[in-house]
C-alpha cells in the first residue's frame, strides 16, 4: 500500500515539474524585449519627460500615425452592414455604389434576415509600386448567419487612403461564396 502511494506521489511531481527552458528561445525573447524597450526608450538627448517617438508601418505610412487599420476599419463596416446602417456602410467605399445589387460586394449586402457577420482578414499586400502604397489588397474570409442558415465568403477588399489621409476607404471588394 504504500508503494503505492509513494509510486502516485512520485507520477504527480513529475507531472507538475516544469520542462527545461530552451536556451535560444530564451534569449530570442530577452532580445525582443530590449529592442521593444530601446524602440519605446527616449532618446539620450531628448529633454526628460519626453515622449518616444512611434515608429510608423511603411505599409501604413499613406494616412497619417495613428489611424485606424484597413482590418479595423472593415470590421467597422461590417458592423454597420449587420445594423442596416446604410449611410455609414456607404460611407466606407470612395464611391458609395448607388444600388447594393451593384455593389462589389452585393452578396453580403442582399442576405435576407441578416444576424450575425464575422470578418477574419489577413495582413495587407500592397497593390502599387508606390512607397508608401496607395492601393492596398485585404484578404478576407466572412462568415454570415441568417434565418435561412450560415453563409460563408471568401476574397478581398482593396483600400486607398481618404482624401484627407486620416484613413482608409474602401476602393474596390470581390467576395465568392465558400462551400463548407
Amino acid at each position: 500500500m504504500r508503494s503505492i502511494v509513494g509510486g502516485c506521489l512520485a507520477l504527480a511531481l513529475m507531472g507538475c515539474s516544469r520542462a527545461p527552458v530552451d536556451a535560444p528561445a530564451s534569449a530570442a525573447t530577452t532580445a525582443a524585449a530590449a529592442d521593444a524597450a530601446v524602440a519605446t526608450a527616449p532618446a539620450a538627448d531628448a529633454p526628460p519627460g519626453a515622449l518616444a517617438t512611434q515608429t510608423v508601418d511603411p505599409l501604413f505610412g499613406a494616412v497619417a500615425a495613428g489611424s485606424e487599420a484597413p482590418a479595423h476599419m472593415l470590421n467597422r463596416y461590417m458592423l454597420d452592414l449587420l445594423n442596416g446602417n446604410r449611410s455609414s456602410s456607404d460611407a466606407a467605399w470612395v464611391f458609395a455604389p448607388a444600388d447594393p445589387r451593384h455593389a462589389d460586394d452585393a452578396l453580403l449586402r442582399q442576405l435576407p434576415d441578416l444576424r450575425s457577420l464575422r470578418l477574419d482578414s489577413e495582413p495587407p499586400l500592397p497593390r502599387d509600386n508606390e512607397r508608401p502604397s496607395r492601393l492596398l489588397e485585404v484578404p478576407v474570409r466572412v462568415r454570415a448567419a441568417t434565418g435561412q442558415g450560415t453563409f460563408r465568403f471568401h476574397g478581398w477588399y482593396r483600400v486607398q487612403p481618404r482624401a484627407d489621409g486620416q484613413g482608409w476607404q474602401i476602393q474596390s471588394a470581390k467576395l465568392e461564396p465558400t462551400l463548407d
